[in-house]
């Protein structure tokens, strides 16, 4: 029986003016994959603000040992103007969206920062200012991208895996998920998982025999009203960090998947650095899917049936 095993993480946020320990992050996550033996490792998206700056970061990720995987998130190109960019640091062969198969499972990744421009034509998010590229409303997968997850879905040679960087399935997620949701029923049974990042948040959902999976950041939580709890002398040196809640690990998940409908979910626990939570700086303690901030990733084990 075909079984694909692999290491998954999103929103690193590696970015200047930021304590959150990226690279140390990093380093456990591929340790973890190595001993774990994975088949690959995929990054749901916003791994970085900069890519030029985190280049290094960026090849030690590209060039490990075990075959290493992108999807695109908003943060990835906000210090950019063009997709092209982030594609050719990633690694991606000038593709913002694509899809490879591994042990009789075909893993594709969806780009999901389009939108409506004023004129109604549909843009990248990558072409806009550093404020609309960190605040995105209304995304969307663009008909050219579904007509290719539709394509990639029909004629894979088994059963897929899907990872986004926005939910397909919350209520602040793509805009257009009707449209996607429809066109997964073309192939019933053909999609086992959604994977995406994003929302900083923990929570698996199944929805027509799918299961999605809201995958956490690895790093931390942020919050627009800053919490002034940290030490005095690391604000003093990273400012931006006073809006950011940290997790003490770097929380993401080993998935290992059958292609019988069997899913496996190892995530990790953690905790809040210094124990500082929402509730304790005046911001609202849950999102607007009713979800908490909650420093880990959940683990699951179950089977979809067909």
């Amino acid at each position: 029986m075909n079984r694909v095993k692999f290491s998954v993480f999103a929103d690193l946020h590696y970015r200047e003016g930021n304590w959150n320990q990226a690279a140390e992050r990093l380093e456990e996550i591929l340790a973890r994959a190595s001993r774990q033996k994975v088949d690959f490792i995929m990054h749901c998206g916003d791994f970085c603000h900069n890519v030029k700056i985190a280049r290094p970061l960026i090849e030690r990720y590209n060039n490990y040992a075990i075959p290493t995987f992108h999807t695109m998130g908003n943060h990835d190109f906000e210090e950019t103007d063009t997709v092209e960019a982030v594609t050719e640091a990633y690694k991606m062969e000038g593709k913002s969206y694509y899809y490879f198969d591994r042990n009789g499972f075909r893993l594709i990744s969806i780009d999901t920062n389009f939108h409506h421009a004023p004129d109604g034509s549909v843009v990248h998010y990558a072409s806009s200012d550093v404020w609309t590229k960190c605040h995105q409303k209304e995304l969307l997968i663009p008909e050219e991208e579904l007509e290719f997850l539709r394509d990639a879905i029909r004629t894979a040679p088994g059963r897929c895996i899907v990872f986004s960087h926005c939910s397909i399935v919350r209520p602040n997620g793509v805009a257009n998920r009707q449209e996607v949701l429809a066109l997964l029923r073309q192939e019933p049974g053909k999609v086992l998982l959604w994977i995406n990042g994003h929302h900083h948040r923990n929570n698996l959902q199944i929805v027509e025999n799918i299961a999605f999976f809201d995958l956490n950041s690895t790093t931390s939580e942020w919050i627009n009203t800053p919490h002034h709890a940290y030490p005095p002398e690391l604000m003093a040196k990273f400012a931006l960090s006073d809006h950011e809640l940290l997790f003490e690990k770097p929380v993401h998940a080993i998935v290992t998947v059958s292609e019988d409908g069997e899913i496996q979910i190892d995530g990790m626990r953690g905790g809040m650095y210094l124990g500082i939570t929402r509730a304790m700086t005046g911001n609202p303690e849950f999102d607007c899917a009713g979800l908490p901030c909650d420093a880990s990733v959940l683990s699951a084990h179950f089977k979809l049936l067909r």
